[in-house]
């Protein structure tokens, strides 16, 4: 487990440079055209496609709950838990993949196709399963030192149950916390255009709205003062 975390956070850090990287070509004061940083030189102009998302969070956090992959873990771990206890070896084997968190990926892959298409990046999957494993880890430990440490049936079940559960609620939490984007068409100097989506609460947000333009303004390729 401690393995996973470490890949998931390395993967992440790593997704999330990326990102903010492209988010941040063309803007500073130390922009050279050609370079890593900025292939096409100054950002010029933008034009908003697209507002954010204006849905409060709790609304959100019930949109993104992974219904499915959720009762489907459980139905498999339910009868993981009572081949076990008949004593068939395969029953061991599920109980354990499902108690491992592998499962997040599941999770966390249902969660991201319930946000927004702006919002389905590697990044954002990345804090979600990382989410779902802290939150999985953390009722697993709580239900094992509830039942004393024990082995017991009752225990065993109920680590299981609450490994799960946590996983869901971790990735609905993460999942929630990402808004609908808002949505930007780019110009850089060399007359290159893209799109992207950045969050209304980031820095980038903001220095696209000084450079953002009229929708005639971005057609005639002017910079509308």
């Amino acid at each position: 487990m401690a393995i996973l975390f470490g890949v998931v956070a390395i993967v992440g850090v790593i997704s999330w440079a990326i990102v903010k990287s492209d988010e941040l070509s063309g803007i500073g004061r130390t922009v050279k055209k050609g370079s890593f940083r900025h292939p096409h030189g100054r950002l010029v102009a933008t034009h908003c496609e697209s507002a954010a998302e204006d849905v409060p969070y709790g609304a959100r956090l019930l949109k993104r709950v992974p219904v499915f992959t959720s009762l489907l873990t459980l139905v498999v771990a339910i009868v993981g838990l009572v081949m076990e206890a008949n004593g068939i070896v395969a029953g061991v084997v599920v109980v354990d993949v499902v108690a491992s968190g592998v499962v997040v990926v599941l999770m966390a892959g249902e969660c991201i196709l319930r946000l927004a298409k702006g919002m389905q990046r590697f990044s954002v999957f990345i804090v979600v399963v990382f989410a779902g494993l802290l939150l999985s880890t953390a009722c697993s430990m709580f239900a094992t030192a509830m039942g004393g440490g024990a082995e017991s049936f009752i225990v065993v079940v109920s680590r299981t149950v609450s490994s799960v559960a946590g996983c869901a609620l971790g990735c609905a939490l993460a999942a929630a916390a990402f808004r609908e984007p808002a949505r930007f068409k780019r110009r850089f100097e060399d007359g290159y255009e893209n799109e992207i989506a950045v969050s209304p609460h980031s820095a980038v947000y903001k220095a696209y709205r000084e450079f953002m333009v009229g929708k005639k303004a971005w057609e005639s390729g002017r910079r509308q003062d």
